[in-house]
């Protein structure tokens, strides 16, 4: 059987879009880690659209977000020659920028919204835990991403076959100067395809669509929270309901959906199966999901076998330090793909030592 993955480049306008989202996520909850923070972000060509809800104290300034929309931009490679279509950048923005009430906070612990939150793991450490087609497309997405030549851009697609875990199929979408010589971009496959593992290029196929010299925001539009599928698990596991991206870690399908890949973690690290699932549901007011199901292996298991969990919103945010985190590598860098505090189980004493979270923010990937 063959199962396919794909994931996009940072420079993707989507991924773009859930940059500048977090990066305003962890600005805020640098100022105070209770700050409620509910943003989508779009963009096209050099307009940029901010829209949302940011309450923290103090309240970010006008100026602050247009600094961070720039930081989030440059972030994802469009600097140098590939930064010139936002030299005239134009911002519009609809946000509500406001200070973070008592009022507010003390409903921080409960849940503003419904949602089903899955949680999802198999296999191994070697392959983090994930789909061996997802992860392999991470790989591939990676060391696309890592390649150092001044003709190739910051946009890109990857898209990979494994049959096993084999990679039999490989797709590059190469986003690259007008006139890059063909030779160049088979350089850059081979480098990818090499540090896969691959011993030839015969299965990899590079722009199949033809030349991606019109690539970012010249070429799409962007929105934040599109990519779910690439965030989570990849196509073969489901993804629950909301996007990640541009909401802070309490609301629910935030912290749901990491804390319920902590516990499926546990699951399979306690030798429960080779996968499995955790799905928490949600409704307005709950201050623990109203409905927690364990499938490992695929059959339905009590959930006691997971042993004692505290699936609260505050109880979640505070084992996972999610004050501590700052989101906005993971949106372009993957969820499970490094480590992370949600990544990490310490009721499991063979997992080893992570660093408790402290008073530095913890990268999320």
């Amino acid at each position: 059987m063959i199962t396919l993955a794909e994931v996009v480049l940072p420079g993707h306008p989507d991924k773009v879009c859930d940059r500048i989202a977090d990066l305003l996520v962890d600005a805020a909850c640098a100022r105070d880690p209770d700050a409620m923070v509910g943003v989508e972000v779009a963009i096209h060509r050099s307009a940029l659209v901010v829209t949302g809800c940011i309450s923290t104290n103090p309240p970010l300034t006008a100026d602050e977000v247009e600094a961070i929309a720039r930081q989030g931009i440059a972030d994802a490679g469009y600097i140098g020659i590939w930064g010139e279509p936002f030299e005239q950048l134009v911002l519009f923005t609809d946000l509500r920028l406001e200070p973070l009430t008592e009022g507010v906070r003390a409903l921080r612990s409960i849940s503003d919204d419904q949602a089903i939150c899955i949680g999802y793991a198999e296999g191994g450490p070697q392959n983090r835990y994930l789909p061996v087609a997802h992860r392999r497309a991470w790989q591939a997405a990676q060391l696309l991403r890592s390649v150092d030549h001044a003709s190739i851009g910051p946009d890109g697609k990857v898209i990979v076959a494994v049959r096993d875990e084999e990679i039999v199929g490989l797709s590059l979408s190469i986003h690259h100067v007008l006139g890059t010589p063909r030779h160049v971009l088979w350089d850059v496959a081979s480098q990818v395809a090499a540090g896969l593992g691959l011993r030839s290029l015969r299965n990899v196929k590079i722009n199949g669509g033809g030349d991606f010299e019109i690539g970012g925001t010249l070429g799409d539009n962007g929105l934040s929270g599109k990519k779910l599928v690439v965030d989570a698990y990849g196509p073969t596991v489901p993804i629950g309901g909301g996007a990640w991206s541009g909401k802070d870690p309490h609301k629910i399908d935030r912290v749901g959906a990491l804390r319920a890949r902590q516990v499926a973690l546990r699951a399979v690290r306690r030798g429960l199966g080779n996968t499995a699932l955790v799905s928490l549901g949600w409704t307005p007011g709950d201050a623990v999901p109203s409905n927690v199901q364990l499938e490992v292996d695929g059959v339905v298991q009590p959930v006691s076998l997971l042993g004692p969990v505290d699936w609260s919103i505050e109880g979640s945010w505070k084992v996972m330090g999610l004050g501590q985190v700052a989101f906005a590598a993971g949106a372009d860098g993957g969820w499970f793909q490094r480590s992370a505090p949600w990544e990490f189980d310490w009721s499991v004493h063979q997992l080893g030592r992570c660093a408790s979270p402290g008073s530095e923010r913890l990268q999320a990937v």
